[in-house]
């Protein structure tokens, strides 16, 4: 079985695994505890007036008011990682016992071992994203990953170069709504992994983009569809993107990632800690208050520092790791 989920991960760099989770017990809590941050920020920022009124809205009516509401850096706020630059002491992620439950989940543990076998670390390389209907985004969102398209790019490229020559990690995409084209649904190209590392840019708003990604959209396209349960896996150097939400719904996701245990997370001081292991004593974070320990601990590392992770861009020196000399 190991072998068979490794040799398809790698061999297409992509595999949607069925049915792993559970809507009611695995991903409603998050959700709820979502909407408790949205309650919180509505009796912060609205008008006092309307605060009772826009609190009795159901989830999605209350993210698109404080959408509005011209929150600095809003995404921020349901985001499961430290910002990426300017870390200060207020500086606030989303770090719940829910989504505590979801990063140690034995089901999704087990199908990280069939891939990373069992030593296996959680790696800070992970975001939760609201994405609403584009049509009600702000012009300035519309291309941003976390609440808008995210640009062609492969995850490896987002690790420091350490990381990027030493770690062998595994993205696990969860959709908390059923994923599709319409609502914004990710989209790879079949055996592009096998290309390797390749040189990315800096695109829009310095997201990590891959370098000639145009020449991407007129190949033959796989659309990573998935019902909630599901999981996708992607391989680290798999090509992706995700689409426009062109519905009238929102697209909710999470996505994990877990890398082999004894290599460097690529993101240097952000958490990155056993999950399973055969030795017991190597589970030295057991629980949702010495996760949340581990994140503070890290603030305040990072608060000095301009940067809370950085990673080179290009990826390579040469242009021979261009997508442009390799298709």
């Amino acid at each position: 079985m190991t072998n068979s989920l490794q040799k398809k991960l790698y061999e297409n760099g992509y595999l949607i695994v069925k049915n792993v989770l559970n809507f009611n017990t695995d991903l409603k809590p998050i959700l709820n505890d979502m909407e408790f941050v949205m309650d919180c920020l509505i009796q912060k920022y609205a008008k006092k007036r309307e605060v009772k009124k826009i609190l009795n809205l159901d989830f999605k009516k209350k993210y698109s008011y404080i959408s509005k509401l011209n929150i600095y850096d809003l995404d921020q706020y349901f985001n499961t990682r430290l910002p990426r630059d300017h870390v200060k002491r207020d500086s606030d992620y989303f770090a719940t016992q829910s989504l505590w439950n979801l990063i140690t989940n034995k089901k999704i543990l087990d199908v990280v071992e069939k891939i990373l076998g069992k030593e296996i670390m959680s790696n800070p390389v992970q975001n939760t994203r609201i994405k609403q209907p584009e049509k009600k985004l702000p012009k300035g969102s519309i291309h941003d990953g976390l609440s808008g398209r995210t640009p062609w790019h492969q995850d490896a490229a987002v690790l420091n170069t350490r990381g990027q020559k030493l770690t062998d990690m595994v993205t696990v995409w969860i959709p908390f709504t059923k994923t599709t084209k319409k609502n914004g649904c990710m989209i790879t190209v079949k055996k592009i992994n096998k290309m390797g590392l390749l040189n990315h840019i800096s695109g829009y708003r310095g997201q990590v983009e891959l370098k000639n990604s145009e020449l991407l959209d007129d190949m033959k396209h796989i659309y990573l569809e998935a019902n909630i349960g599901d999981v996708i896996l992607l391989h680290k150097h798999s090509i992706h993107c995700s689409l426009p939400n062109r519905s009238d719904d929102f697209r909710i996701s999470a996505d994990l990632r877990y890398n082999v245990a004894g290599q460097p997370s690529g993101r240097e001081p952000l958490p990155n800690f056993y999950v399973r292991s055969k030795n017991k004593k190597n589970l030295k974070i057991k629980n949702f208050k010495q996760w949340l320990s581990l994140w503070e601990r890290a603030k305040e590392k990072c608060i000095p520092r301009k940067y809370a992770f950085k990673y080179p861009l290009p990826t390579f020196k040469t242009n021979r790791r261009d997508l442009s000399k390799l298709i």
